[in-house]
């Protein structure tokens, strides 16, 4: 016979303090003694107690999940990003829902935030390359959370996290030229990447100012 699931209320009162305690410690409050929470989360661990995010949110309480729109994880850099996203989403005390597209049925950007947001989430990072268009189009389309573009140009007008891959790219071909060298290649990333196109029109115009062949 399955054993019945714990409770907040179980773990309170193995812990000998209100349920009101053991919310705060589930949430992270500093207003807890360090002794207080060391017996809650004993609690916890003990009786096997998993909070139920969905209750917490439908009762109004903030959401503590984020969600992640993204490309392919079979690729080396979207999975360290999505492992990276996950673990510091981890140490802030949020869980990641992770929707990833497939190009096989065609399934959108947009399929994949309300896939998310049927599961209540209300903050979602994606990482697909964007042109500035399609992101703003997104972020419009989507006004009712909070949307974050990892894979966009940094100068759009989206909130977005991200370097200026032109920037980089600039200065290599700047360091390259002054330590002599005059052919000078670029390894370029996919086509399909905002970065990339970012990279490549920098190297270009770069080394057009510098009068070298390419």
């Amino acid at each position: 016979m399955k054993s019945k699931s714990a409770t907040l209320e179980d773990v309170a009162r193995h812990a000998g303090v209100s349920y009101q305690t053991v919310s705060r410690v589930l949430n992270k409050s500093a207003n807890v003694s360090e002794a207080t929470r060391h017996k809650v989360e004993k609690s916890i661990e003990l009786l096997r107690y998993v909070p139920n995010r969905l209750a917490q949110q439908l009762v109004g309480k903030q959401s503590r999940t984020v969600g992640l729109v993204t490309i392919s994880l079979a690729l080396h850099a979207p999975s360290q990003v999505a492992a990276a996203v996950k673990r510091y989403a981890n140490v802030e005390g949020y869980q990641v829902l992770i929707s990833m597209i497939d190009e096989s049925v065609n399934q959108s950007i947009q399929d994949s935030i309300n896939e998310l947001k049927s599961q209540l989430v209300d903050k979602v990072i994606i990482n697909v390359p964007l042109d500035t268009e399609q992101a703003q189009k997104i972020a419009a389309d989507n006004d009712d959370i909070v949307c974050l573009f990892l894979d966009v140009d940094p100068y759009s007008s989206v909130f977005n996290v991200s370097f200026n891959p032109a920037d980089g790219t600039r200065a290599s071909v700047k360091y390259l030229y002054e330590m002599g060298h005059r052919e000078i290649a670029l390894l370029a990333g996919p086509e399909s990447s905002v970065s990339a196109r970012l990279r490549l029109k920098s190297w270009l115009e770069t080394l057009e100012g510098y009068g070298c062949s390419r």
